[in-house]
């Protein structure tokens, strides 16, 4: 893993084969100084962390849930899982579609339980994937029918294996039971969610499909503001820093991580914008903040910096309050934004509100999140098309736009702007390996793990 100093070699769905030997998986750690000693992944331990967003609910077939951007890989598996080469391979099924005459038929994998105990069956699958499309997945579900139930198998009539395999294969179409219940979140990943007084504990789940964590806890604490986590490393009593590696002193030995962006902080133009409620405002605004006031947040590349400011009355910038991260942003932004008489404040308010008054559009400007629905261009393309309308979206899936398909010049054609990134980034301790995700963006933390005493990053 060259972003951590440490490269990662690892077998497809690594953790399966674990279970199947009772014994941890050979992985390779590289770097300009050979490790020495065992090379067998160690098997145990915990790291703890702090983080600027709200751990009070995990949904995956939401694009504006930022904690399942940064720690779904832990919780939750879809059909089918991208193995380290970025190639497609069974998951929770037990093989590739085949095709029965009457469409592909997809076999699940005999004996998978959730991480409550409760059976995968088809019934469940059949019924998780139409959760997915009915909320943030209908766009990247467009070419993917309603799958007919046989036995142990969903049958989907249709004859394009591979339109099958990319639609089932994103996270966003993650396998939820029956009745599932964000705050009560219930996966077959890696770990399970244990509630805790400020945050969550993700314990090993030794039910998971593909084989339980390396790890035997991730304690993740909620951080009210952006320097809780930096003091918290630099004192030794976090072993992840977000945003940054220390705040006063360098801890000794502390090394940098850099995961990707995992999803994107927007801008949102509503009805109370009156005659600035129109495609591209919002990403015109975004543009004239100056990158150098959102650097230290990590936000991502440079951006071409163009000055705008709101030229309407005074507005408020709404913004979600458990959210200390986004807070930040939105304090930036109002303050590249306003000038005298039209002045932009930001109002954090609760998670419900926002919700409520973002699908009425009843507000001037709002900053919100939003994920890629998919890999690579299209699932940008539809994260941010779904983000901005969700029945615009499917008809943007049937009908893409040929030529650039840069986020930013994406968004000129919409009521919302990309303001930045919401990276995986910071610092850690250095004995801890954070593999990346085989999506390229985030952390694989089911493989993530504690070198042993004696080896060297």
């Amino acid at each position: 893993m060259a972003r951590a100093g440490v490269r990662v070699v690892a077998m497809a769905l690594p953790r399966r084969g674990l279970l199947h030997a009772g014994a941890s998986l050979a992985i390779a750690a590289l770097s300009p100084s050979p490790a020495r000693g065992s090379d067998r992944t160690p098997y145990g331990g915990r790291i703890s962390l702090h983080v600027p967003w709200s751990l009070g609910r995990f949904d995956p077939h939401l694009i504006d849930d930022a904690a399942t951007a940064c720690f779904g890989s832990a919780l939750f598996e879809s059909l089918y899982a991208r193995d380290e080469t970025g190639t497609l391979r069974p998951s929770l099924a037990e093989s590739y579609p085949e095709s029965d005459g009457t469409g592909l038929r997809v076999t699940l994998r005999r004996g998978v339980r959730f991480a409550s105990g409760r059976a995968l069956n088809a019934q469940s699958a059949a019924a998780s994937i139409e959760r997915a499309r009915t909320h943030d997945a209908g766009a990247w579900l467009v070419d993917v029918p309603r799958a007919k139930i046989d036995g142990d198998a969903l049958v989907f009539p249709m004859r394009d294996v591979h339109q099958l395999l990319r639609g089932l294969g994103s996270p966003l179409v993650a396998i939820v039971p029956s009745g599932f219940v964000p705050e009560r979140p219930d996966g077959t990943g890696p770990f399970r969610v244990e509630p805790a007084t400020d945050g969550v504990r993700l314990a090993r789940n030794a039910l998971a499909a593909s084989g339980p964590s390396f790890l035997d806890a991730i304690e993740i604490r909620h951080a009210p503001d952006l320097t809780t986590s930096l003091r918290a490393f630099e004192s030794g009593a976090d072993d992840i820093g977000w945003l940054g590696s220390f705040l006063h002193e360098p801890r000794t030995g502390a090394r940098t991580f850099d995961a990707g962006g995992v999803a994107w902080a927007i801008l949102r133009m509503g009805r109370e914008a009156g005659p600035l409620d129109v495609p591209g405002m919002a990403q015109t605004l975004a543009d004239g903040v100056p990158y150098t006031a959102l650097a230290p947040l990590m936000v991502g590349p440079a951006w071409g910096f163009h000055p705008a400011q709101w030229a309407g009355p005074p507005a408020e910038l709404l913004v979600r309050d458990d959210a200390p991260w986004l807070i930040e942003v939105a304090r930036a932004l109002a303050v590249s934004a306003s000038t005298p008489s039209h002045e932009v404040v930001p109002n954090p308010r609760p998670l419900g509100e926002i919700a409520r008054r973002r699908l009425a559009r009843t507000f001037a400007l709002m900053l919100d999140v939003a994920c890629p629905v998919g890999p690579g261009d299209v699932g940008t393309l539809l994260g941010l098309a779904t983000a901005d309308d969700a029945a615009s979206a499917i008809d943007l899936a049937r009908h893409p736009p040929r030529g650039n398909l840069a986020a930013r010049t994406l968004t000129r054609t919409m009521r919302i702007g990309l303001v930045g990134e919401i990276r995986l980034q910071g610092g850690r301790a250095p004995d801890i390996v954070l593999p990346p995700s085989p999506w390229g963006r985030g952390v694989d933390w089911g493989n993530a793990f504690r070198m042993r005493a004696g080896t060297r990053p």
